[in-house]
Order: C-alpha cells, then structure tokens, then sequence
C-alpha cells in the first residue's frame, strides 16, 4: 500500500515540466530521523500553474506519477469544461479518492485513469484483460464502485471502502 500526502495541490516554485525532486535528511541528527519515512515530492505544471505532492513510500510504484499528473490536469479544469455546465472538481472529492487509491493500490497495481464528472466528482478507472473496475466518487453519493468481468460476464458493485474487495479485484485485472 502506498501512503500519499497530499498539501492541497498548493502552487509552488517553478519547475520544469513533469520534474520531480527527492529529500532526505543526511546525515542522521537522530534515531528518530533514521526511521523517519523517506519522501519524495513530484512537481507537476499544468495549465501554468505547478503544484508539488509529496509522498510517502519507497521504492515509488510505477503508477503514482501518472495519477498524480491525471489528478492535477482534472483539478485544473475550469467551470464549464465540458460546455454543459460542468463543474470544477471538488477537492475534497479529490482527496477522498487519493485516500482510497493509497489504501487500494499495490507496488505493481495498474494506474486508473481519472476521468471528471460533470457533477464536480471524478471517476476511477481500469480497463485490462476483458476487465472493467470503475470508482465513482460523485459530488452527491457516497463512493461506489463497479466491476464487470466481460469474458465470464460476472460483475459486481459495492461502496468503495470495501477495500479488500476492491484490492482482490485490481490484482485480477493487473
């Protein structure tokens, strides 16, 4: 499981495109630094603006940076995005997502596609090997997700803090 923490897609200093930078603390002033979670803060631009999220995980699994760069192009979504009244992404809805991916996803899991909603929620997304999962974190329910296995016909739905189900389900789509 991976641990994000997340300031609030907060601007930051200017960086180039899709950078990312490491911190540590060398040497060691204490014990307690010692085992101190290792950070790694990816700094993302988009649409002028750049935001900085820092996680909390070693090694990095392959599918955090392109979440996070999904979740910041969505968040960057203005009013109206889609000409039919579409609201921005509510962060909260956001960071709800975020907290579930951590909980969900493994060092080898699929990165979901993140896709808004025009209700101001945003959708999870994985489509693999005649499977579908999808997690819906919409402006006005509580997060639910649907499965649907298109070989044997199977599906299935339930509330996203099922979370060992949800994780049975990634691993059978990976």
């Amino acid at each position: 499981m991976a641990a994000l923490a997340l300031p609030a897609f907060r601007p930051a200093t200017a960086l180039t495109d899709n950078q990312f930078e490491s911190r540590s603390e060398f040497p060691a002033a204490s014990l307690a630094a010692l085992t101190k979670p290792k950070e790694r803060a990816f700094v993302v631009s988009s649409r002028g603006n750049t935001y900085r999220i820092v996680v909390t995980t070693e090694p990095i699994p392959a599918w955090v940076e392109p979440t996070i760069s999904a979740f910041i192009a969505v968040q960057t979504l203005p009013d109206n995005w889609d000409s039919y009244r579409g609201k921005k992404i509510n962060r909260d809805l956001m960071n709800q997502s975020l907290s579930v991916l951590g909980s969900i996803m493994g060092a080898t899991s699929p990165a979901p596609s993140v896709v808004p909603l025009g209700d101001g929620g945003l959708q999870l997304e994985w489509h693999r090997n005649q499977q579908d999962l999808e997690v819906v974190f919409a402006a006005e329910d509580a997060p639910r997700f649907f499965y649907q296995n298109r070989a044997t016909g199977v599906g299935q739905e339930g509330f996203a803090s099922d979370f060992m189900n949800l994780v049975q389900l990634l691993r059978g789509i990976a």
